[in-house]
């Protein structure tokens, strides 16, 4: 394989590159499979014969080998999966499961299988719900998501717990995210919708995308790599276990002990962030002082006194407006006054406006006479002039004395207005100084009672000079602008007063806090001490198995770093290959189309895909073009019967996680929602294919002859299976574990081991039927498949040995046909058939399947070489040259 060395030798180029990183273990490691590549290259994963190697040479030679680079980290690979493989899963009460079952899961295939029922969609909902959070089912049933998922006879449920291998292979403990593993689910429903996914949102949609692996002799070389090497490596820490155990004792103790500098640094870091918050600058112990205590008075003790004293009341009195008020009482005064002597010069107009007025009320009365003297208006003796007209113009002539009154009646409006405002402001004085008509001094007196009389001028009274010489209205000024000065005084006192209860709140606050945090630190420092004096009590009666887990450490040391540099290094490689040129699809459409080709492998080569187009808008089809026709694009869902469209849905899911680098891939009862007729093509394509061969899958299936095929086809290393049934009164599903294998090989090198020859003999047959139909299945893809088998009669099947002497010399005859497989395929075939020599082992296959009575013995030899011969055909790979 002198182009695998080569493309190995790319890869350690790549591997030493400056931005790579990569440790300098890993390309220990690299360098120890470069110098031994022809070794290496000779072994498969099969029966773990390379893992075995690569351990011996590592045990050798590791700590030896240069890695004659500089030393560099580790890159990440696949697109940032958390963990590589699920390994455990633990569900009960949980929908169907009443109990707690635990299910090992860290083989690379799974298989559940089960009659309908049984409890298999409720471990397929337990993986779902601990890998996406949530259950679909319940969602789109309106079901809330508490009782979808409790047992109906527990009455509840408690979440699964889901449990993977990382890169590393540590075991991590599954975080749930819909968005990462939404994928990795492929069941009916879904095969359905996904041909659909036209008709979903934009939202909701991928970029369509993906990447296959090609099929060089490098690929080859690389898959053949086991995916771990654990079990070839000595990484037990029995002792270690031991102590652990031991140590879970005292756990919270160590965790105290751990983190006690931490802790102590937490309190002093809220102690400063809180001083700082508190007052910038501040320190935790100036806080401390100002909050002070009973014994030791501070700052907040000195505001609680200065508070405790009562706080001055304003008087609320402002000379100006008593001034003001004085102001507006005198001017409307003054007005009243004006307007009374206006009125009396006019006096004499006053009466004629009267008569005026009084002559027009009795025009009504006496239109045509005179009211006076009752002569007529108008006729041959009549007044000498009209006494209405007469009067009317007098009125006219006296409308200034009219509007003068008015205004005269609005200025005594005015000043009963300005009366009343300044006989409140008097009122809200005495109150403000607590003055009374009984008040020893004279202006207070003034102040309770200043005269007040209704529509007078009482106020100019206090404008009399008093004995002083000064008025008690100028006193009442003056004794308002002292209190005036008198608030403002008291205002600065109140601003101050304010600040200082804002201060003592604060404190009060921080005294309380204060004493929280110190009470904390408090039982911390308690709780660290107790731990303390448990763990030294520990340590004293453990020294013994102490010092010999640090002995178990150092073996074990040398052993994971072997295992951490294998499993960095198998992650690099597999992910330089997936960005080797010329092993990259294009996308989705390719990847997705040579899947629905190999589903349908037995289809018309015209019927078969050369194009697929996904949708990549929200109105989008999923179109084709068939190869008969492959100019012609047509939608899918039109043309294709409904197994076709299946397949299809089933071809678009897997495709998306291949895309995705899905480490694990869960079937619920996925493949009974494909016809018979495309299940051996999707089992070929899913377990035999290298395309998944990186891939966990978890599959459930009410199929038994599909579980039974899948074993028969896949090495038994690779796969554990369990069958549910149905519960027998306690409602929950039976759980069988470790039953016999359905794989026809297995089952005969049982029976031999056992000693049962004659119960060897018959899954030897089967397997050769099944072997028969796989190596014709083989010549097909090589284009051999053209064989002569002679048929009993129309409509038969060809027999057994027919059909083994048509392969057989269909072999012989194509003499251009060369392949690794075929000489030794060849030669079993030969001793099978006795051909040259004549051998009892075709004997043996006719005789061993039928029932005879004082039958002798068969050979163990015989037996042993047929099963031999079996194992040799099933181990051949049989690909395309």
């Amino acid at each position: 394989m002198a182009s695998a060395e080569h493309d190995y030798q790319l890869f350690i180029q790549w591997l030493h590159q400056p931005d790579r990183e990569t440790p300098e273990d890993v390309r220990r490691f690299a360098r120890l499979v470069l110098d031994n590549f022809e070794s290496v290259c000779a072994t498969t994963r099969h029966r773990s014969q390379r893992s075995v190697h690569l351990v011996d040479l590592a045990r050798q030679r590791f700590t030896t080998t240069d890695p004659d680079q500089p030393q560099m980290d580790a890159i990440a690979v696949g697109a940032g999966w958390s963990w590589q493989t699920l390994c455990h899963i633990s569900l009960g009460p949980f929908r169907g499961f009443r109990n707690v079952e635990d299910f090992d899961l860290s083989r690379r295939i799974v298989l559940f299988y089960g009659p309908n029922g049984s409890g298999k969609t409720s471990l397929c909902e337990a993986l779902e719900f601990a890998l996406l959070g949530a259950v679909d089912e319940g969602a789109q049933k309106r079901i809330d998501a508490t009782q979808y998922l409790s047992n109906i006879h527990e009455g509840r449920f408690v979440p699964p717990q889901l449990a993977a291998l990382d890169a590393q292979g540590q075991r991590v403990v599954v975080q749930a995210d819909a968005d990462a593993y939404r994928f990795c689910f492929i069941e009916k429903n879904r095969i359905d919708s996904f041909s659909r996914i036209a008709a979903k949102p934009t939202g909701q949609k991928t970029e369509l995308i993906a990447a296959l692996f090609g099929m060089d002799d490098f690929n080859e070389f690389v898959g053949q790599f086991n995916e771990s090497i654990d079990t070839q490596l000595s990484i037990q820490p029995v002792q270690g276990q031991e102590l652990t155990q031991r140590r879970q004792a005292i756990a919270h103790d160590t965790e105290l002990l751990v983190g006690e500098a931490a802790s102590i640094a937490a309190f002093e870091r809220v102690e400063r962030e809180y001083a700082d918050a508190f007052q910038t600058g501040l320190t935790y112990a100036q806080l401390q002082q100002a909050v002070g205590s009973a014994e030791v008075p501070s700052r907040l003790q000195t505001l609680i006194e200065i508070l405790n004293q009562p706080a001055p009341a304003l008087y609320g009195i402002r000379h100006q407006d008593l001034l003001a008020a004085f102001s507006v009482a005198d001017e409307a005064q003054k007005l009243v006054e004006e307007l009374v002597g206006k009125l009396a010069l006019q006096q004499d107009g006053a009466a004629y406006q009267n008569l005026y007025c009084a002559v027009l009320e009795l025009q009504a009365l006496s239109p045509d006479h005179c009211p006076a003297c009752d002569t007529t208006i108008v006729g041959e003796l009549h007044v000498h002039a009209n006494p209405f007209i007469k009067a009317e113009q007098g009125l006219v002539h006296l409308r200034e004395l009219t509007l003068l009154k008015q205004r005269y009646q609005a200025a005594i409006d005015q000043r009963r207005v300005a009366s009343d405002n300044l006989r409140r402001y008097f009122a809200n004085f005495s109150q403000r100084v607590g003055a009374t008509v009984n008040s020893e001094h004279e202006l207070l007196r003034y102040l309770a009672n200043p005269g007040f009389q209704p529509d007078t001028a009482w106020w100019k009274i206090g404008y009399n000079p008093t004995a002083g010489g000064v008025s008690l209205s100028q006193q009442a000024v003056n004794y308002a602008l002292q209190l005036e000065a008198a608030d403002t005084a008291i205002q600065q006192n109140l601003k101050q007063r304010a600040q200082l209860i804002t201060e003592r709140d604060r404190l009060f606050e921080a005294r309380i806090a204060l004493a929280e945090h110190a009470e904390r630190r408090k039982q911390a420092s308690v709780a660290i001490a107790k731990a303390r004096q448990r763990v030294d009590v520990f340590e004293a009666q453990n020294t013994a198995l102490i010092t010999a887990v640090v002995e178990e450490e150092t073996r074990i040391a040398a052993e994971v770093r072997i295992q951490v540099a294998y499993n960095k290094l198998l992650s690099l490689l597999r992910h330089y290959r997936s960005e080797l040129p010329g092993t990259l699809m294009a996308g989705l459409n390719d990847l997705a189309m040579e899947l629905y080709n190999e589903f349908n492998v037995r289809d018309a080569a015209e019927d078969k895909l050369a194009a697929l187009h996904l949708p990549v808008t929200g109105d989008g089809r999923i179109e084709l073009s068939f190869q008969g026709s492959p100019e012609a694009r047509v939608d899918a869902l039109q043309v294709l019967s409904e197994g076709h469209v299946r397949c299809l849905g089933l071809a678009i899911l897997l495709a998306k996680a291949s895309h995705i680098k899905a480490p694990t891939v869960i079937f619920d009862d996925a493949i009974n929602a494909i016809d018979h007729e495309h299940r051996q093509g999707i089992r070929e394509a899913l377990f035999q294919s290298e395309r998944f061969a990186n891939t966990q899958i978890i599959v459930t299936c009410h199929s038994n002859e599909f579980i039974k095929d899948i074993q028969n086809h896949i090495d038994r290393a690779q796969w554990l299976s369990y069958t549910f049934r149905h519960h027998t009164g306690d409602h929950h599903p039976r759980v069988l574990r470790d039953l016999p294998a359905q794989a026809y090989l297995i089952n005969a090198r049982a029976a031999i081991d056992r000693g049962d020859h004659r119960g060897a003999l018959q899954p030897c047959r089967q397997a050769l039927e099944m072997l028969a139909n796989k190596i014709w299945r083989w010549l097909g893809q090589c284009n051999q498949g053209v064989i002569s088998v002679k048929l009993a009669g129309i409509g038969d099947q060809p027999s057994l040995r027919n059909l083994c002497d048509g392969l057989r010399a269909r072999l012989n005859g194509a003499r251009t046909f060369e392949h690794v497989d075929k000489q030794p395929l060849l030669d079993a075939i030969n001793q099978i058939l006795g051909i040259p020599e004549q051998t009892l082992l075709w004997q043996y296959l006719n005789k061993g399947t039928h029932e005879e009575q004082d039958r002798e013995d068969f050979d163990e030899g015989v037996v042993e070489q047929l099963v031999a011969l079996m194992e040799t055909i099933n181990s051949l790979r049989l690909r395309n040259p």
